[in-house]
C-alpha cells in the first residue's frame, strides 16, 4: 500500500472512529445500531491493515457486506473506495 493510499484509510478511520449521535426515535434506533456495526467494522479492519499490513480477504467481505446491507455514518463513496483498496491489499 503507498503512504497516499494510507493516508486515505487513516483519515476515513478517523472519521469513523466517533459515531453518528443515538437518534432521539426509537423506531431509527436498530438502523443507527446496524450503521455502528458496519462503521466499527470497518475502522477494525482500517487499523489492522495500517498497523500491521494485512487483513483477510474473507474478513473484508464479511465487512463489506455489513456496509452494504446496513450503510454508514460517513461518505458512502469514500467507504465503497476504501473496501476497493482494502480488496487489492488483502491477504
Amino acid at each position: 500500500m503507498n503512504p497516499a493510499e494510507s493516508l486515505q484509510l487513516g483519515a476515513l478511520y478517523d472519521a469513523l472512529r466517533t459515531p453518528a449521535p443515538m437518534p432521539a426515535d426509537p423506531a431509527q434506533l436498530s438502523g443507527w445500531m446496524a450503521r455502528v456495526e458496519a462503521d466499527a467494522a470497518l475502522s477494525g479492519l482500517i487499523s489492522r491493515v495500517l498497523n500491521s499490513g494485512s487483513a483477510a480477504s474473507a474478513e473484508v467481505a464479511d465487512a463489506q457486506a455489513l456496509f452494504e446491507k446496513s450503510g454508514t455514518a460517513a461518505d458512502p463513496a469514500r467507504v465503497a473506495r476504501a473496501y476497493d483498496l482494502l480488496h487489492r491489499n488483502a491477504d
